[in-house]
């Protein structure tokens, strides 16, 4: 029996097996492979295009390796023909766009006398057949037909590897059905090229679902770059998507749309983009290029752009804070990201896994969680999802180095008790002050050992308690030393002492 993938067993990929019933099958009548010329000479292209679209196949033609990138882009062809070109262009460049992109896209050279663009060595060095020109019908189609063969089979390959490496997506961890349904949108989504938008709240692992799309797309190979756009102002941020203009002695600096040429971009809190570089984004979305202001110069772009937010865009649409143009061509490939309190289920193979990755990073063995532990961290509410929940994992191994860790070692980091709802209306302010407190409380005024829990510097704590009203080295389970007398060496004796 051939094994089906399902929510027992996650990791077992399915493979094609025998069919099961014995009923017809309709007809379906396959696409023509899509084949395209490049050529200068209008005579060679066009009897080429005739005899191409007599043996079956697709065929267009174009007359420069520029434009036959852009159309690469818009739909990359399995075969590609490279004739006579016009000064400037030459079919190792094009070859060397090809591979870099990693595309499975073919060449065939059509060799003739007057036409000795590259050389047999060089062809055979980066992948290009030669074909004789002038050529037999037969042989055109056998020569097509194995380029073909060998394009589909590189595509194949790709994607098993991407399947093989990418099937258990590891860092999404959980068997709940929200996860299952996660995991399903992801490999949806990975096979496109279009602009997504991930929804979830602060915490909830939007940046770990960007890398599942990137990690099981054809772009796995190419850059994935990411920038948080809560933390740059306006100008800044333009900055750093777009470069910066060379300016005096320094050089031009790529932007993060160049850095991830080919492969996929994050922009995090999306919500955060001021409304004119709104309007810029749909248009780099749409266009793929953008224009520098200062220079003038036009750059060209291959990036897919995952958007993440935690806050209602619709909302935002609504108050005139975010442009329609923008959200439009995101969200229609939406997905939200669940937080953790809606899938408790999950608990214990993220706190597991959480255990392991601190034990590798530390070269220590892996821990594991008492019974009153796991209780304690599948009834809290998890404001801070799966963020606060490697963080308090982290804290509580850092502080004790036992085998097991328990409820009482892990309760002094959540930021409430289990059976309290989240807190609503603290200030920053506040919320530190009930951190720090607790952690002072926990480590009975031990401030040497608070300062390193939370890690901040010991004068740092010690201003931070001074502000709450704890005396110097005073306090609540203070740590302060008793003093014992020294005798200084070299004090003269009293009065009293020398009469006696």
């Amino acid at each position: 029996m051939v094994p089906r993938m399902t929510q027992a067993h996650p990791d077992i990929i399915p493979f094609p097996g025998r069919p099961t019933t014995t009923a017809p099958v309709a007809a379906t009548v396959e696409a023509s492979p899509p084949v395209l010329i490049v050529s200068v000479d209008s005579a060679l292209t066009d009897s080429l295009t005739q005899d191409l679209r007599s043996a079956g196949y697709e065929a267009q033609s174009v007359d420069s390796v520029d434009a036959a990138l852009q159309s690469m882009l818009a739909a990359t062809p399995e075969v590609c023909f490279v004739g006579p070109l016009a000064n400037g262009d030459s079919a190792g460049q094009l070859a060397g766009t090809i591979q870099q992109r990693g595309w499975a896209t073919q060449l065939i050279c059509l060799a003739s006398e007057s036409f000795s663009d590259v050389s047999p060595t060089l062809t055979s060095a980066i992948g290009i057949e030669l074909l004789a020109v002038p050529y037999a019908a037969n042989f055109l189609k056998l020569t097509v037909a194995a380029a073909c063969h060998r394009s589909r089979s590189q595509n194949e390959i790709k994607r098993l590897r991407r399947q093989l490496c990418n099937r258990n997506l590891r860092d999404m961890v959980g068997q709940s059905p929200a996860m299952q349904q996660l995991r399903h949108g992801v490999q949806q989504m990975a096979d496109h090229n279009a602009a997504v938008l991930l929804v979830g709240e602060t915490g909830s692992g939007l940046d770990l679902v960007a890398q599942g799309i990137h990690d099981a797309s054809r772009r796995a190979h190419r850059p994935f770059v990411t920038i948080d756009c809560s933390v740059h102002s306006a100008e800044t941020l333009e900055q750093e998507l777009f470069g910066i203009a060379a300016s005096g002695g320094s050089p031009r600096q790529s932007g993060r749309f160049e850095q991830a040429d080919g492969g996929t971009l994050l922009l995090d809190n999306v919500n955060c983009i001021a409304l004119p570089l709104q309007r810029k984004l749909a248009i780099v979305l749409r266009e793929q290029r953008f224009e520098h202001d200062r220079t003038g110069d036009r750059v060209r772009i291959d990036v897919r752009v995952i958007l993440g937010t935690s806050v209602d865009l619709d909302e935002l649409m609504a108050r005139g804070l975010f442009r329609s143009e923008l959200h439009q061509d995101a969200a229609i490939n939406r997905i939200d990201v669940p937080s953790l309190r809606s899938r408790p289920e999950d608990i214990a193979a993220l706190a597991e896994f959480a255990l392991r990755k601190f034990a590798a990073r530390e070269g220590l063995a892996p821990r594991s969680l008492t019974m009153d532990a796991l209780h304690l961290l599948q009834s809290y509410q998890w404001p801070g999802n799966l963020r606060e929940l490697e963080s308090v994992i982290e804290r509580a191994c850092t502080i004790d180095s036992s085998r097991r860790l328990t409820a009482a070692l892990l309760e002094p980091w959540m930021t409430v008790t289990a059976t309290d709802d989240v807190p609503c209306g603290l200030t920053l302010q506040e919320m530190e002050r009930r951190l720090i407190e607790t952690t002072f409380a926990r480590f009975a005024g031990n401030r040497e050992k608070t300062a390193k829990a939370l890690q901040i510097g010991i004068r740092t704590l010690s201003g931070k308690l001074r502000d709450y009203g704890y005396p110097p080295r005073g306090g609540p389970g203070s740590n302060a030393k008793p003093w014992v007398p020294v005798a200084a060496p070299f004090e003269e004796p009293a009065a009293e002492q020398r009469a006696a």
